[in-house]
């Protein structure tokens, strides 16, 4: 018998994100999620040499109540697409300006404007693979769970720091070889340093939610960890039927060297992917997997 709805029903039980300590000088307080003070205005990815400039890039800006306005796509500093985001209430449409404005998706957002429903008409620059995105938050604006075209995609737990915890793959769709019946991962387990996440990088993105990095920057698919992703690591074996078959780490994990300015705002996240031998005994010799660069900017 199928184990996703025992999945879904363990992320959804999260233990609430704040918690009491007490001060030196005084009972009880609750202590909070440190919320960023800087913001994304440029994301770079796949460059070449040292100008950062010269691969994908995205340029962000942002109105002046805080919500994402537009975001410029570029190759090796040429903008090919411009997505402009019309907000309405609770309603946002994305068009592309550098094509005629046409139409790239519906989002409908809650409260907090995080994105609870997108509608594509076609694949686009947001996603691919499904024409609704559904999307799920607790309390505090923490993604919780992603529906793809009424199936679940993944699920999300949330410590007790703001942090996300791990993240749940649903659909059996990558191979593993640990063993006959063995047909993938069940959850990518997350470490972090102490830094607070300053300007609210999405380090620890989960590529099943079905939407592409550049989005998360966004801030429509909830909230950042409140700290900077240190490892990421997926754990338990689950066979077709998404029963667990082993409790173990993978052979491999991948490892972000702190890079961070005075502010600590991420300046480039490194990504590192070896085995667990090297991260233990010198993750510096661990193998180079990917890389992006962030320039932020202070919220007003």
């Amino acid at each position: 018998m199928k184990k996703i709805m025992l999945l879904m029903m363990a992320a959804l039980a999260i233990t609430m994100v704040s918690c009491k300590k007490a001060g030196p000088d005084e009972g009880e307080d609750e202590t909070k999620i440190p919320v960023p003070t800087y913001r994304v205005k440029a994301l770079m990815k796949s460059w070449e040499g040292d100008d950062k400039q010269s691969g994908d890039m995205y340029t962000y800006t942002w109105n002046a109540d805080g919500t994402i306005a537009s975001v410029d796509m570029a190759w090796a500093k040429e903008v090919y697409s411009t997505m402009k985001f019309n907000w309405s209430g609770n309603t946002v449409t994305v068009v592309d300006a550098k094509k005629d404005n046409q139409p790239v998706c519906t989002i409908t957002v809650d409260d907090n404007k995080h994105a609870v429903k997108i509608t594509q008409t076609a694949d686009s620059e947001v996603g691919k693979g499904w024409k609704t995105l559904e999307c799920a938050y607790d309390a505090n604006g923490f993604l919780t769970l992603a529906k793809a075209d009424g199936k679940v995609k993944t699920v999300q737990s949330i410590d007790e720091e703001g942090n996300i915890e791990w993240w749940g793959r649903v659909g059996i769709e990558d191979q593993v070889n640990e063993s006959p019946t063995a047909a993938g991962w069940r959850k990518k387990m997350h470490t972090y340093y102490s830094n607070v996440n300053a300007a609210g990088i999405h380090g620890e993105w989960d590529e099943d939610v079905a939407v592409k990095r550049w989005f998360y920057e966004t801030n429509l698919v909830g909230r950042a960890s409140a700290h900077i992703m240190r490892t990421a690591w997926w754990y338990g074996v689950v066979d077709t039927d998404n029963n667990v078959v082993k409790q173990e780490y993978a052979a491999k994990l991948a490892y972000y060297p702190l890079d961070v300015d005075a502010n600590n705002c991420v300046v480039v996240e490194t990504k590192l992917y070896d085995t667990k031998e090297k991260y233990e005994s010198d993750p510096s010799t661990m193998g180079p997997d990917d890389k992006t660069a962030f320039v932020c900017e202070k919220i007003q």
